[in-house]
Order: C-alpha cells, then sequence, then structure tokens
C-alpha cells in the first residue's frame, strides 16, 4: 500500500456519508423529481436498498483483501498486464470524475454566487487545497473531515426547521398518481450519482485500522449519506411541488433562498452553499486521491505524492474542458449512470466472483 496512514472506523463513516451528500444534495433532487414527479421520495428511498446491497458487494471484495487497495487486487486476481490495463481504466474513471465535479464547483460559484469571477480563478482555488490534502495524507484529511462534520450536520438540522413553515403536504400528493414505473425509472437512474461511485472507496478501505468495523461503517455512512438525500428530495416536494421542482438546477439552494420566518429569519442560502462547498471539496479530493494511488500503483512508484502537482495541473485543464457549460453537465447526468455500471458494479462484482473461485481452486 502507498498510503501508510490509518484511519478509524468513525471516520470512515462520515467520510462516505459526506461523499455521498457532496455534490449530489443540490443535483440529485431535481434529477429524481422530473423523472418521478411527487413520488421522487419514494425512489430516493429505494435507491438507498439497492445501494445497500452493492456495499454488502463492495464490503465482501474489500474484507477479502484487507492490506491491499483495488488497484492491488487487480492484479493478484487478474494477472500483471490485464489487472494494470483494469487499474488504468479505473484510474481514468476516478480522474474524469475529479475534473467533472471541480468543473460542477465552478459552475455553480459563478452562476449563483460570484458572477464577474472567472471559472479559472475558482478552479485553481480548489486545486491547490485538493492537492494539499492528498499530499499531507489520507490520516490528516480524515481528521479534518471528523471536525467538520459536527458543523455540518448542526447547520443542516438548523436548514430542515427553518423549512418546515413553508410545508404543504397536498404537494406529495396524489401518491403514486403516474404507476410504479416511473418510480423504478428514477431508481436505476439515481444509482450511478452516487451509489455507484462507491467503489472509490476498495482505494480507501484498507487505511480502515479494522476490517470489520469498516464493512459496518461502510453501510452505516451509505444509509446516513442516502437519508440526507431522501430527505431533501421530500422537502424539495412538500415546500414547492413537483412542476417548480424539477425546473430548478439547485433545488436545495433555492429551497434556503426562499426562507423567511417572520421577516427575521431569511436568506440563509449560505448555511446550504457551506453544507455543499465542503462536501463536494471532500468528494472531489477523495477522487483525485484515489486516482493518483491508482496511478501510483500502476507505475510501482515508492510513494505517491510526486503525481500529485502534474495530475493537478491536468485536471484543471480537463476541468475547462470536460463540460462548456451547466448545460453539458446535465447531458452529462442523463448516462451517467451507464457509464458508472461496469466500475461500480460489473468489473467488482467479476473479480469477487473470481478471487472466490481462485480460493476454492
Amino acid at each position: 500500500m502507498l498510503e501508510k496512514g490509518k484511519i478509524s472506523s468513525h471516520q470512515f463513516t462520515i467520510m462516505i456519508a459526506l461523499f455521498i451528500v457532496g455534490g449530489s444534495v443540490l443535483y440529485v433532487p431535481a434529477g429524481l423529481i422530473h423523472t418521478a414527479k411527487q413520488d421522487a421520495w419514494l425512489a430516493s428511498i429505494l435507491v438507498v436498498g439497492l445501494a445497500l446491497l452493492l456495499v454488502f458487494m463492495l464490503n465482501a471484495l474489500g474484507s477479502s483483501f484487507p492490506n491491499m487497495d483495488f488497484a492491488q487486487y487487480c492484479e493478484k486476481v487478474l494477472g500483471k498486464w490485464l489487472g494494470k490495463l483494469v487499474s488504468l481504466l479505473y484510474f481514468f474513471y476516478f480522474f474524469l470524475s475529479t475534473a467533472t465535479f471541480v468543473r460542477q464547483f465552478g459552475d455553480f460559484v459563478i452562476i449563483q454566487l460570484l458572477r464577474e469571477t472567472p471559472i479559472l480563478a475558482v478552479h485553481i482555488l480548489l486545486i491547490v487545497i485538493m492537492i494539499m490534502a492528498v499530499r499531507y495524507g489520507l490520516e490528516p484529511f480524515s481528521r479534518a473531515i471528523e471536525i467538520f462534520f459536527p458543523f455540518i450536520l448542526v447547520l443542516f438540522v438548523i436548514f430542515i426547521i427553518s423549512i418546515m413553515p413553508m410545508i404543504h403536504f397536498h404537494n406529495a400528493l396524489p401518491i403514486l398518481d403516474n404507476g410504479i414505473k416511473p418510480v423504478l425509472g428514477a431508481t436505476v437512474k439515481s444509482l450511478g450519482t452516487p451509489y455507484l461511485q462507491l467503489v472509490l472507496f476498495l482505494m480507501v478501505f484498507p487505511a480502515v485500522n479494522q476490517t470489520k468495523p469498516a464493512k459496518r461503517s461502510f453501510l452505516l455512512g451509505t444509509v446516513l449519506g442516502g437519508c440526507v438525500l431522501a430527505l431533501v428530495t421530500l422537502m424539495s416536494i412538500l415546500c414547492f411541488g413537483a412542476f417548480f421542482s424539477e425546473n430548478q438546477q439547485f433545488i436545495t439552494y433555492v429551497l434556503a433562498l426562499n426562507i423567511n420566518i417572520g421577516g427575521f429569519w431569511q436568506r440563509i442560502e449560505a448555511i446550504m452553499a457551506f453544507i455543499w462547498f465542503i462536501t463536494i471539496y471532500i468528494k472531489i479530493t477523495l477522487y483525485f486521491y484515489g486516482s493518483v494511488i491508482c496511478m501510483g500503483q500502476i507505475l510501482k512508484l515508492k510513494e505517491y505524492k510526486s503525481l500529485t502537482f502534474p495530475l493537478g495541473f491536468i485536471t484543471l485543464f480537463l476541468s475547462l474542458i470536460i463540460n462548456k457549460n451547466i448545460v453539458e453537465s446535465d447531458q452529462q447526468a442523463e448516462w451517467w449512470t451507464v457509464f458508472s455500471l461496469p466500475f461500480g458494479l460489473l468489473i467488482p462484482l467479476l473479480l469477487l466472483i473470481l478471487s472466490k473461485v481462485r480460493k476454492k481452486a
């Protein structure tokens, strides 16, 4: 393993939960509501059930090789050259995901907050602190996440309480008016972001100091993150209705914009912006960490820090060209589940089956 640091199962739980929330808390609800309308909250619950099945499979694979990261046991199970090829594919998957989320971050900032600021400046600032975090290592990074977690939790609770006066329960009716098919379609569609992306944590899994608690933490973190997305989706529907919600790019941010209690407590969008900034930064940094470690294993390096600056520079360039604008980002989301399916499900499942067969042979 290139990563020498160790993290606790508690830190692993928080890391997974915030990874799931990161990025998704602004984008996912609108996409779900677009497909399933007022029943999107049902889809957001069903997809957590599918995600748990996926995590059971990832846990089985990770615990089969407790002292190796994903790139290492690709070579062990598939052989040197085929294993390197699969690891290279995962490097590109992690790396493209890093650039994609950097672009989403930049688009949000220049659309909602700093409209006169060049997107290049936003990307440079984000990538610099991303590189710093990866160079410090997983252990200090996980401690920083643990420090921020109580603040994020308190702010999220304040946000939910603040939007309660806006709730209109009739917006969720009639339930299943269009049948179960749209709900199932939204469930499958939303599996790609963020749940198939959890394969990334097979790069982190061996750094958890105990394997058995790590498996429980993986499941618990997935449930916590999924519940946050389900709650935000439900609140969006109850407050604004399906038609308005599905036509808002950043529906959760719009919820915060519309809070007004007694003419005093209003416009607390800074709360949602802070939650989103921290969580998507965590997500981007973990993706970059995964791509750096993966490439380090492919090249058989003794340490990974030498890769951070060149890969960071390429990330900056790629983030500027991967999507031209927010419209292209929306179009990308339409096929992201299909793109992620081999990486998040099919290849890990194949590796798990082959590893079990080899052990029995």
